[in-house]
């Protein structure tokens, strides 16, 4: 376990920076498929989130509005509480099942590549939330959810929705984490693990891939592998739903 958990947190933090998803969706379905439990690879990964995310929030520090985030990440937090709740309390394979779908909902995102054109206020506050249940659940980032949640709550362009959303992520994986531990769901000699190898893969990502490497390609095998993963916790769990 130890060299896989440093091997799904390098994978997860290599890829972040160069297709603009989180490694949660590498990291929870690494761990669960190989035998660790949904709640506890969900909570190692929100763990590793709060450390790589300090540092993403440091490097933005001087275009984040933190007056302004404050009132986003009050939504997200109370969300992601809420949910790590509702995951430890009532597991089971419907957890599981709506992270199929949850999966193949990101892959058509990436497929489409498209952001929202104009200012929705009461649908941004209504995509934080749910964008904080969800990462809270799967142990993601949430940035597909938060980043056109800020441009429709507030007009933000998208990189600077992109830098906003960091400011959100790490107090919403912060209250989720601190609540699975709570709860007794955080192995934390995992997460840091997950953690160690999240940051070194992140660092070299971005140091030496991205500035060198056209994303495209790997965009499209991360799409490929989403849609895949997607297929196999929809399939398996739903034919333990319905058995």
């Amino acid at each position: 376990m130890f060299w896989l958990a440093l091997l799904a947190g390098f994978i997860g933090g290599f890829l972040g920076p160069l297709i603009g998803v989180g490694g949660g969706v590498i990291i929870v379905p690494m761990l669960n498929l190989s035998g660790v439990a949904f709640q506890a690879a969900a909570a190692a990964s929100l763990f590793s989130i709060v450390v790589t995310a300090i540092t993403s929030i440091y490097n933005y520090r001087g275009v984040i509005d933190f007056g302004l985030l404050a009132k986003y990440a009050a939504f997200s937090m109370a969300a992601a509480v809420l949910s790590a709740f509702i995951s430890v309390k009532y597991s089971g394979s419907w957890v599981k099942l709506i992270y199929g779908v949850y999966l193949i909902a990101i892959g058509i995102v990436l497929l489409i590549d498209k952001r929202p054109g104009r200012t929705m206020p009461w649908l941004g506050y209504l995509l934080v939330f749910i964008g904080g249940f969800v990462s809270s659940l799967f142990g993601v980032g949430g940035g597909t959810i938060f980043v056109p949640a800020l441009i429709l709550l507030a007009g933000l362009d998208a990189k600077l929705a992109a830098a906003m959303s960091m400011g959100i992520i790490f107090p919403t994986a912060l209250a989720s984490t601190a609540t699975y531990a709570w709860l007794g769901a955080l192995d934390l000699s995992l997460a840091v693990l997950i953690a160690i190898g999240s940051f070194g893969g992140s660092y070299l990502s971005s140091k030496y891939i991205m500035p060198r490497l056209k994303s495209s390609s790997v965009k499209k095998l991360f799409t490929s592998y989403v849609f895949a993963v997607g297929a196999y916790y929809l399939w398996s769990n739903l034919s333990l739903a319905l058995s």
